[in-house]
């Protein structure tokens, strides 16, 4: 054990002396409440699928609010006159949901079965306006990332990525995976290069035309990545050409 802790030690001086190339020196601004504002996202997200909903995938009124998102993301809103909403389909290898944008005069849909025939759902994306500080493009992204992960169930739970704001997080993910049950434990090369990480903090930059924001991510099926939206600034708002590096591969080698 003490052995490999020192070649542990060791294994991350070595990639922290290759930091400098793997994460060059970034001009923007961090966002220093990411990990505050991203645990306050997952405390409105709900823990368990109302059982009816499991069961039908009909909505009846009294099931997570997804507006209440805006309560915590306050530099991001729906335009005037639209709502949040989410319809619930059921299938054969899982359920998650399918969030859209609805104009408030009209009914929610109460299952997928409700669409007309030759009825497209509005990508919510397109409806949300971003107040034009750094702190609302990474709210964007956040949502992006993280808007449809609740109730989740068995195949849909491939959709894990979480958004990395500090080491504090990198340490309680090895942690959380090497202790647990499911899966592959990180070897102690990739503990090595994930300890080695610098500039984890999202950061934002605003151009004339666009801001680029950069996090890093984890997910159980990839390991870390550093995800880059650059985000037009003008609405209706768009992602474009998303980039993914993977800085540390990792896969749990499980499947739902």
């Amino acid at each position: 054990m003490k052995k490999q802790l020192i070649f542990l030690l060791l294994m991350i001086l070595a990639f922290s002396l290759s930091c400098q190339f793997l994460f060059p020196a970034r001009e923007g601004t961090t966002i220093s409440n990411c990990s505050d504002i991203v645990t306050v996202v997952r405390n409105i997200q709900p823990s368990n699928t109302p059982q009816s909903l499991y069961e039908t995938g009909v909505k009846q009124g009294n099931e997570f609010d997804a507006n209440e998102y805006f309560n915590a993301l306050t530099n991001i809103s729906m335009q005037d006159g639209y709502l949040l909403d989410y319809v619930y389909p059921i299938a054969d290898l899982g359920a998650s949901p399918i969030l859209y944008a609805r104009p408030e005069e009209q009914p929610s849909y109460t299952s997928i079965e409700d669409i007309p025939k030759g009825t497209d759902l509005v990508d919510f994306h397109d409806y949300i306006e971003i107040e034009d500080v750094e702190q609302g493009y990474f709210e964007y992204v956040m949502m992006d990332i993280m808007a449809g992960q609740f109730y989740l169930f068995w195949h849909a739970l491939y959709n894990d990525t979480q958004i990395v704001c500090n080491s504090s997080d990198v340490n309680a993910i090895i942690s959380d995976v090497n202790d647990g049950s499911f899966g592959n434990k990180f070897d102690i090369s990739q503990q090595a290069k994930a300890h080695a990480m610098t500039n984890l903090e999202p950061l934002v930059q605003l151009t004339e035309d666009t801001a680029t924001v950069e996090v890093i991510v984890f997910t159980k099926w990839g390991g870390f990545y550093r995800w880059t939206y650059t985000i037009s600034r003008s609405f209706p708002h768009k992602i474009i050409a998303p980039k993914q590096e993977n800085l540390v591969p990792y896969d749990c080698g499980g499947s739902f």
